[in-house]
């Protein structure tokens, strides 16, 4: 008997170690149920408690393991209680730029739920700042997510044509409230309503949308955002996208040839971390701007731009990829200057990580870069720096010049070269994409 008993108990053992774990690689939506549930650091109650949920928030589940879920909260995986959680039928995770295909809502109830979602993404908490800048949704929906990563948990959505309030920006996403809880939006999928702000004066009731005025305006809205998104989803029917992305009509391609692409900028060294140092110049400081002159000529065909820095801020190279991998990035251009003991050293070359898609984008960078500037071509080749091997997305460093070269550097600091090297940039881009 004792035998059998023994037998027994280590079959359970055996089978709890190894119940297999179950990997879901799109994700599953899950609601919360419970008053609250905890965010562990592991899948165990004894685990440290990285923050929680409230009730009726969702969030997003991409494996499961001996009762316990895995998502991320602050770029970081986190475990939940699954016991705490029900799956939500029918409901599938966003793709990765944020923006997702809804169905069009017909029915009272769904028109009802977007009106309140509305009014209370812009309710903020006490503590919250008083200073805001109003925005509106451009993309047919939005997640508002518990971190500014695009893998946290979604809190709810947004929808085309909708206002949003932004608080607070930081690496290309935007703080905003929900139910007095802070709620993050990528910035690159909203635009500036006519510039507006919050003043410090502006009182309480304006601060938040009052119920009765939200509710025509956002039923108005809501129309509006069907129309539009009705005609978007005409015009893009037949046309086929890179990786899912939506792509501009042939009418608009000459006039906007890089629209609906995001592109994250990162100006080299900053801060602490001058680079490499010139007689007359530091490279983060011709960096800097050099990727000004990138960013406002990107917009000017049409695409969204995220700055690892924007001001001489010292980042480590880890901040600079995450900053990327965050985002939903079509391409990951990093700038630099570059030196050499050889005071003879001079030209521009571009640099790729170990992927064939980097690969094509720096060739292109390249040959239209030395159609744009009159400099030494040094070429494009694979080079293992750590913002291009840590970065999930295509992604290139570009090299635009030796500051250690005296003739060179009295060239690359002219706004007349600058201006030059980035619209080789932008057609080596363009071309790349089109």
């Amino acid at each position: 008997m004792k035998y059998n008993l023994m037998i027994g108990i280590a079959f359970f053992v055996c089978l709890f170690i190894f119940l297999p774990t179950v990997h879901a690689d799109d994700g599953k939506m899950y609601q919360v149920h419970a008053e609250t549930i905890e965010f562990m650091d592991a899948p165990s109650e004894d685990a440290t408690i990285l923050g929680e949920l409230k009730k009726d928030y969702k969030v997003t589940i991409f494996e499961e393991s001996n009762g316990w879920g895995k998502t991320f909260y602050n770029g970081e995986q986190a475990w939940i209680a699954l016991h705490h959680l029900s799956a939500v039928d029918d409901i599938q995770t966003e793709p990765e730029n944020e923006e997702s295909d809804t169905e069009d809502t017909e029915d009272t109830e769904n028109q009802q739920i977007e009106t309140e979602t509305a009014a209370e993404i812009n309710t903020t908490s006490a503590e919250s700042s008083t200073n805001g800048v109003l925005y509106r949704v451009q993309a047919s929906a939005v997640n508002a997510r518990y971190a500014p990563d695009k893998n946290a948990a979604v809190v709810t959505q947004l929808n085309h044509g909708e206002k949003v309030t932004i608080f607070e920006e930081s690496y290309g996403w935007g703080k905003t409230y929900y139910h007095d809880e802070e709620v993050w939006i990528a910035l690159y999928l909203l635009d500036k309503d006519n510039e507006s702000t919050i003043s410090d004066d502006v009182s309480e009731e304006n601060e938040t949308i009052e119920s009765s005025e939200t509710a025509e305006e956002n039923q108005n809205e809501a129309s509006e955002a069907d129309t539009e998104q009705k005609e978007d989803e005409t015009e893009n029917e037949e046309t086929e996208s890179k990786e899912d992305k939506p792509e501009v009509q042939a009418e608009q391609s000459s006039e906007h040839p890089l629209a609906d692409r995001h592109f994250v900028i990162d100006p080299g060294h900053g801060g602490k971390d001058p680079g490499a140092v010139g007689s007359e110049v530091y490279e983060k400081t011709l960096a800097l701007t050099t990727a000004k002159k990138l960013g406002d000529q990107l917009r000017q065909q049409g695409a969204s731009v995220t700055f690892t820095r924007e001001d001489d801020t010292y980042l480590s190279l880890e901040e600079r990829a995450n900053i990327s991998n965050a985002a939903d990035t079509d391409a990951f251009i990093s700038l630099h200057y570059n030196a050499s003991e050889d005071p003879a050293a001079s030209g521009v070359e571009t640099f790729y990580k170990n992927e064939s898609e980097s690969q094509m984008l720096a060739q292109s960078v390249q040959t239209s870069l030395m159609n744009h500037v009159d400099l030494h071509d040094r070429g494009a080749q694979q080079a293992d720096f750590q913002v291009l091997k840590d970065n999930q997305q295509t992604a290139i460093l570009i090299e635009l010049g030796f500051i250690s070269n005296a003739e060179e550097q009295q060239v690359i600091q002219t706004d007349h070269y600058q201006e030059n090297a980035t619209k080789g940039i932008v057609a080596g881009l363009e071309t790349y994409f089109n």
